[in-house]
């Protein structure tokens, strides 16, 4: 499981700071005197207590809980300290500072509030068990150590918050960019659908003043809601939106990204394929569209009926699979030669249905290319000679 960057910033901050402070605690303690309980709990506390935080936080599924809940923690046992200490001021001093700036720093003031707190209530039950009595004096080495260990924290936080900052504006800059240059419609907005930020894109189908920041949104939607706008000469663009509320935000979200992607072409192209595909089913003749290598890629009801092939026994399938035996391999190497030299062949053959009943046909196969000259496909039309079609009865006709 990748470590969360919570967890492994944390923890580099938790066991250098503990680690330092275990040096100036222990140097106060044997200034004053502490027996082996002292040691025994500013061990526990700031040598191991950290890399057990550690080993919960990257086991955890949800680490960032851990870490904030350990956050609080921290904080408590802190406060118990400087109150056991009967608070030595520059202790009290560093052990507050450092909460606080880390508090505030992660959680934001409310929550940040409530860390403090934490530290008060933990130095509060320390001092009711220890003595209500205040030992402010610290020696000038441990004021000297208390003195640099601050400011180095704060360089430390300092430090990894700009660190952060710095990708986070790094990672908003791609973001922008990507959206700034992508052709679909890319935007946010706040939670009474004004206007945040809109992509580039959005010039295409809005004017000017319709994208001012706080401006309506959604001034363009179509009344039934249907996700259209009217623009250039009277043409009504399809759009397929989407809205979700930005990850990480708590509900109800303030801000929800919105994206459009322009699907009036791809309206129209399916509306094209729906219309040539009934179009299709609708001829007499039999089709059967394949791909360059021979594959299936469709038929028309006419094929079911001529062959007895069904369109799902055959779609997919190699259409060598339905190539006539009663003719040498040869006849259908000298079509498709024919017809990659002229562009087409057609005549008039021999096949056996599914049945096993034999009929005489007309085929005929053109190539379906792209604008580069490659063929795509093979279209292939063909008809049972002397069956009603339309009804009239066809003459057999044709020649290879």
């Amino acid at each position: 499981m990748q470590l969360h960057p919570m967890v492994r910033i944390n923890y580099a901050i938790r066991a250098g700071s503990f680690g330092y402070s275990f040096l100036v605690l222990g140097i106060h303690g044997a200034e004053r005197g502490f027996g082996a309980f002292f040691w025994a709990a500013l061990a526990v506390q700031f040598l191991a207590y950290p890399h057990a935080v550690y080993q919960v936080a990257r086991r955890s599924p949800e680490p960032t809980r851990v870490e904030r809940h350990a956050l609080y923690l921290d904080a408590l046992l802190l406060g118990a300290w400087i109150g056991g200490l009967h608070f030595p001021l520059w202790l009290a001093y560093s052990a507050l500072f450092s909460i606080s700036l880390n508090a505030m720093v992660v959680f934001g003031p409310l929550r940040g509030g409530w860390a403090i707190a934490a530290f008060g209530a933990g130095a509060a039950v320390a001092m009711a068990v220890a003595g209500f009595q205040v030992f402010a004096e610290t020696s000038r080495v441990v004021t000297t150590l208390c003195f640099l260990g601050s400011f180095v924290y704060s360089c430390a936080v300092g430090t990894v918050v700009y660190n952060l900052r710095k990708q986070v504006h790094e990672s908003e800059s791609r973001y922008r960019l990507l959206a700034d240059n992508a052709a679909d419609l890319v935007a946010l907005v706040d939670r009474d659908s004004r206007w945040i930020y809109a992509s580039p894109s959005f010039a295409a189908i809005f004017r000017d003043n319709e994208l001012v920041e706080g401006g309506d949104a959604f001034v363009r939607a179509h009344p039934d809601d249907a996700s259209a706008a009217r623009i250039g000469e009277g043409r009504v663009h399809d759009y397929r939106g989407h809205v979700q509320p930005v990850k990480g935000e708590s509900l109800p979200a303030a801000r929800l990204v919105l994206s459009l992607v322009d699907v009036t072409d791809l309206r129209a192209s399916e509306e094209q394929l729906l219309i040539t595909a009934h179009a299709l089913e609708g001829m007499t003749e039999a089709i059967m569209i394949t791909g360059a290598d021979g594959t299936v890629v469709t038929v028309n009801r006419a094929f079911t009926a001529v062959t007895g092939h069904s369109r799902e026994e055959v779609v997919g399938q190699s259409a060598k699979a339905l190539r006539s035996e009663l003719l040498p391999p040869e006849f259908y190497d000298n079509a498709f030669a024919k017809v990659h030299r002229d562009g087409y062949w057609s005549g008039t053959s021999w096949n056996r249905r599914k049945n096993g009943s034999v009929y005489r046909e007309w085929r005929s196969i053109r190539p379906a290319k792209d604008p580069n000259g490659k063929v795509t496909h093979y279209i292939h039309v063909f008809y049972e000679v002397g069956a009603p079609r339309n009804g009239v009865k066809s003459s057999a006709g044709g020649s290879s």
